[in-house]
């Protein structure tokens, strides 16, 4: 599962990561794309950082291809919660779109988007929610949406 963490980012609690004022749990495929094209994506987990190099699961900064481009575009990496975490000022919600079977287009500054894309029949593709836990999320699986 990927996660992508939207408002002010604090550390988790519990100390595992960071979370942000919405959470987006993600367990179908996506991928971010920008002006020249993807620029990283859930396939991307399974792919060594470089030519030559293998993978290590144990390094969230730099131990796979997905973790080397999403370093580059956020721009920074949190040693004590190792998250990636948007120091760039940019990344921005501008607009979001989705369709009745749960595909989603989240347009960002700096000319990225965020496309979700469910591809299976059964299980929960992703969710939506305010990290309080004071509001529902919002699940989108297998075609369906719902709040919890």
């Amino acid at each position: 599962m990927r996660v992508f963490h939207f408002g002010a980012i604090r550390p988790h609690h519990r100390g595992k990561g960071t979370v942000g004022a919405y959470a987006l749990h993600l367990q179908c495929p996506w991928r971010l794309v920008g002006p020249d094209g993807i620029i990283t994506g859930s396939s991307d987990r399974n792919e060594p950082p470089a030519n030559g190099a293998e993978i290590d699961r144990n390094d969230a900064r730099a131990g796979t291809l997905q973790d080397v481009r999403l370093a580059a575009l956020f721009g920074g990496y949190d040693l004590e919660t190792r998250s990636h975490i948007n120091a760039t000022g940019g990344l921005v919600v501008t607009a979001v779109t989705a369709d009745h079977f749960g595909s989603v287009d989240v347009s960002l500054t700096g000319d990225v988007r965020l496309q979700l894309f469910p591809d299976g029949s059964l299980g929960e593709d992703w969710r939506f929610f305010d990290a309080s836990g004071e509001k529902p999320h919002f699940v989108a699986e297998a075609g369906r949406f719902e709040c919890e």
